[in-house]
């Protein structure tokens, strides 16, 4: 067969023989190499291609296809583009069955580089002529729509001058097409078409062969893998009804007409599709519909329980009076349409009796208030003065609360869009409403108006800022709560930015001044607290920071409160910058005389009394540059490891100066530093100290840089632990802390070498005796710690980690199932649960089949947490992977109904009942009918459950079981 396409046979091979489809690659070869010639081909194929029966026709056009599609697209000359395109222009008119193969051949040969455009003329007037597109497989729709994407790409200059007959032709072969794969094509089409090609007198025509899938009502087939969804056809769609500015007035009434329909998906895609128009239509477009246009939106935005349709109707209005603002002071239609909405605005907030009516209208008013410049400075004009009257006039608290809140979005939004200049006379009087606020004795009053204050600082007058620090400061000293006293502290660091002198005489000299004498400790502390925040403003840190080292420094015994005071606020990055925090290390040194403090407390105090001592040494030496930390660590080492020698509790010492190295300091020594951790670790009797010992030894192995320097390390680290006595059984339990550390630090930095130490802590899950602590060391892996291994201490963390030790430990675990007995089942269930916890949900679908035994059978047990976590992953298997727990239903059912009475916790209650409500909604009516009634009795006891949020849930879950069956239920939910 290797010579046959050089002869007239080749039509006889193509009718008899299908095995000449395979042997096109030879042929593309000899053509290429010139042995044979593309017209030859042609001629010696002319037995089929003009035979008798449709069927061979067709054999043969679908070979010279083929090979079209395999030539190189360079290969084909002006000449030769020019013959085969006639040719397939010529095969249009043959029968239908031979239409197929000449759709896709011609689209090939549009790719050609020497395809002239003015070959698809004829092309296209015969396809329009011969060829009705609805009339043909999907495949065949589709490689027509194909080709024309491809013509408009090629030369869309010359498409247009095809004028109104090629828009014509278009519009028929698109007419009536219902496969939802190719609508998602045309429609992405149809979004530069419409913008590209004039449609002339036809634009009336197209926008009715469009619109008539709006809104788009399908729902994919579930068996369908690759299927389109509801969503995809209704996002492409929305840019094609407004794709121009002649689509307007239809678009904008066809809009309108479904926001009042009853169909909550058409009020959505209404919605979505009125925010998109505002892309492309003129303001003129929608000014004789303005009325309308609210009116339908107002009503979907008072919607009192979709929340997801009351936020795409704020959006529908931000995006109209974005786009009529462009017309203010023109025609007055904005003018009109902004009046309509301060007034039914303004009635909505005057009849409130209750904070969410007041929102409503609040809400309203701050998305138009939002969308422009000229609506944000009209609405904020008008309703901050009637906002103050509302406050003064009306008695209930929560609403005088939220007309505060109103006000401060009414300023920021003028803030931030830079027009407070221009609405400086109405909101200059709002510093003296908070004033009245934090007057009351009302701790929701003060936060209202301190967190105003706040928002609105810049129109604070020096005049009032002495009767808010009264009330700050007795806040300050006398308050017990924690928030009131947050934000007093806050609301003085803002008032010192802007007046820093005032500041400084009334608080830090006067009435907070650490000098003045007192009795009360908790006023003392609450005193430094606020100090220690004043410091990070430039005007008063070296006051507060040199008066505070004073005390560290005398001895004296306050010291301890001052170190609480700073090591608190330098730990807030809000607050104190690393730049500001180097600062005041360069000028005032703030490490030496804590760590002083440090070596004369130590002995006599229990480590959490000096807790905040050592954070505040590992913040400071965090934000320090490199070259800083090494000269401070050159400096104080030696004296810490003597003294670590002596008694191991001065290890904490060395943990804090170690722990929040950055990645590239690096000394002699770190060695010598991970052998004593390493004794302190497995040999020191205090639990504070060994852990401490542990969390440094994962710092020094995740933070050593690639290379020798880790290399050394955890050679060292491997050889120390090789001679350890595994049979000491108060040595085992911290090895197994250790190795989780080690694991944990190793997989956040992306090093193998985790595996190995994985590999020790998954084998201990099987030993009884020590299992438990093996499901503690992965519970240690997964948990993330504010205060260990991570980004502020400068570690290394690999976005992946999460999902390695879920594909890591479910491999190991799965070759140790077999050596699981009952007393060490519920720590290896445990185990998979603190895994299965941080896994990502994608990975847990993926692995269905796998995990979905491993929750079942943690449901048996009585442990909360495992609990929990199991009910979480299997509620996610129920909506996302069905298929994987449907088998499984007569074991699952029970034990969720029996989770239903769970008495030790309430969560675990209400998690059970969500995964029935799920199971029921989910799967086949068929599936359920067995065990209906069994779960309606059984669920009758929760509808008595002392705990309101259970019955409510128990409500919900029942009545659905109620509906399996019931008459109109479809087999599938």
């Amino acid at each position: 067969m290797s010579s046959v396409w050089y002869r007239p046979e080749l039509a006889d091979v193509i009718i008899h023989h299908g095995d000449i489809f395979t042997e096109t690659h030879s042929i593309i070869t000899d053509i290429v190499s010139g042995h044979l010639d593309i017209a030859d081909l042609v001629q010696n194929m002319a037995g089929v291609l003009t035979n008798n029966e449709p069927e061979n026709r067709e054999k043969g056009m679908r070979f010279y296809t083929k090979i079209l599609k395999e030539l190189p697209r360079d290969y084909l000359n002006d000449m030769q583009v020019k013959f085969i395109s006639k040719f397939y222009i010529d095969r249009l008119k043959d029968h239908h069955r031979v239409v197929p193969p000449v759709l896709e051949g011609y689209s090939v040969l549009i790719d050609m580089m020497e395809y002239n455009i003015q070959n698809c003329t004829d092309f296209l007037t015969v396809l329009f002529r011969e060829v009705t597109c609805q009339s043909q497989t999907r495949q065949d729709r589709y490689n027509i729509y194909v080709i024309f994407q491809k013509l408009c790409n090629k030369d869309i200059d010359y498409m247009k001058s095809l004028g109104s007959d090629f828009v014509y032709g278009v519009i028929s072969a698109m007419d009536g097409e219902r496969d939802p794969r190719n609508l998602l094509f045309l429609f992405a089409f149809l979004q530069n078409f419409l913008k590209t090609v004039p449609l002339g007198h036809l634009a009336e025509e197209m926008f009715d062969v469009i619109s008539c899938y709006y809104p788009i009502d399908f729902h994919p087939s579930q068996d369908d893998p690759a299927s389109v969804t509801r969503d995809d056809l209704a996002n492409a769609l929305a840019p094609c009804l407004c794709a121009i500015p002649e689509f307007g007035d239809s678009c904008i009434i066809l809009l309108i007409e479904k926001l009042d329909s009853e169909l909550r998906l058409a009020k959505i895609d209404s919605l979505k599709l009125l925010v998109e128009s505002c892309k492309t239509f003129t303001p003129q477009s929608y000014s004789p519909f303005l009325r309308a246009l609210w009116s339908s939106i107002s009503r979907e935005m008072s919607h009192k329980t979709d929340d997801e349709l009351k936020l795409i109707a704020h959006d529908a209005l931000s995006a109209l009076i974005g786009k009529m603002a462009t017309t203010a002071n023109t025609d007055m239609a904005f003018e009109n349409l902004l009046k309509g909405i301060l007034i039914s605005a303004q009635t909505t907030i005057a009849e409130a009796t209750t904070v969410a009516q007041f929102v409503k209208g609040a809400k309203v008013l701050l998305t138009a208030a939002n969308a422009s410049d000229q609506s944000c400075a009209t609405i904020t004009r008008a309703m901050v003065p009637a906002t103050v009257a509302y406050y003064e006039l009306k008695t209930a608290p929560k609403l005088q609360i939220a007309s505060l809140d109103f006000i401060g979005d009414l300023y920021e939004c003028a803030v931030n869009r830079g027009l407070l200049n221009e609405v400086r006379a109405q909101v200059d009087n709002v510093p003296h409403i908070c004033l009245n606020a934090v007057s009351q004795t009302s701790k929701e009053y003060q936060m209202a108006g301190f967190k105003t204050l706040i928002r609105v600082q810049d129109c604070l007058g020096e005049e009032l800022v002495v009767p808010f620090v009264e009330v700050l400061i007795y806040n300050v000293q006398h308050a017990q709560d924690n928030d009131l006293l947050s934000i007093s502290v806050e609301t003085i660091h803002v008032i010192a930015r802007k007046f820093p002198e005032l500041i400084m005489n009334l608080v830090v000299k006067g009435k907070c001044s650490i000098d003045t004498a007192t009795q009360d400790k908790i006023v003392f502390q609450k005193r430094l607290n606020l100090l220690t925040n004043l410091a990070s403003l430039d005007d008063f840190t070296k006051v507060i920071i040199e008066e505070m080292l004073k005390i560290i420094t005398s001895n004296d015994p306050e010291a301890l409160h001052v170190v609480e005071a700073l090591s608190g606020s330098i730990s807030m990055a809000s607050v104190f910058t690393t730049e500001k925090v180097t600062q005041i290390e360069s000028d005032h040194g703030l490490i030496d005389p804590v760590l002083s403090w440090l070596y004369k407390e130590i002995s006599s105090s229990s480590p959490d009394a000096l807790a905040h001592g050592y954070t505040l040494i590992s913040n400071t030496i965090g934000s320090l540059p490199a070259e800083k930390q090494e000269n401070i660590l050159l400096k104080h080492t030696p004296k810490a490891l003597e003294e670590c020698s002596k008694d191991d509790i001065y290890f904490l010492i060395i943990e804090c100066l170690y722990a929040p190295l950055r990645q590239t300091v690096y000394n002699s020594k770190f060695e010598e530093i991970m052998t004593v951790a390493l004794g302190v670790a497995l040999k020191s009797d205090k639990d504070v100290v060994r852990t401490k010992a542990c969390v440094l030894i994962a710092h020094l192995l995740n933070k050593a840089e690639h290379g020798q320097k880790f290399e050394l390390l955890y050679e060292l680290l491997k050889t120390k632990l090789s001679t350890c006595n595994r049979e000491d059984d108060k040595l085992c339990p911290r090895l197994i802390t250790l190795y989780g550390w080690i694991t944990k630090s190793l997989l956040m930095r992306g090093s193998e070498m985790f595996l190995f130490w994985l590999q020790k802590i998954v084998g201990i899950l099987s030993t009884p005796q020590y299992s438990g602590m093996g499901a503690e060391s992965i519970k240690l892996i997964m948990t993330e710690h504010p205060d260990y291994l991570n980004a502020k201490q400068h570690c290394r963390i690999s976005l992946l980690y999460k999902q390695r030790m879920f594909e890591t430990f479910s491999g190991l675990a799965e070759k140790l199932k077999t050596s699981i007995g009952p007393a060490t089942r519920e720590n290896y269930l445990l185990s998979w649960a603190y895994v299965l916890d941080k896994a990502p949900k994608v990975v847990l679908k993926n692995e269905a089949p796998k995990v979905a035994p491993i929750v079942i059978d943690a449901l048996e047990y009585e442990n909360k947490d495992m609990l929990l976590v199991s009910l979480e992953v299997l509620g996610h298997f129920v909506q996302a992977s069905p298929g994987t727990v449907s088998g499984s239903l007569q074991t699952i059912l029970p034990r969720l109904v029996t989770l239903t009475r769970y008495m030790k916790s309430m969560d675990v209650r209400i998690k059970s009942l969500e995964c029935l409500y799920d199971i029921a909604n989910t799967f086949r009516t068929s599936a359920l009918l067995p065990y209906k009634q069994d779960v309606l009795l059984d669920l009758a006891p929760s509808l008595d459950d002392k705990k309101r949020l259970v019955r409510s849930v128990a409500v919900r879950a029942r009545s659905r079981w109620f509906l399996v069956g019931a008459p109109g239920e479809d087999n599938v939910n």
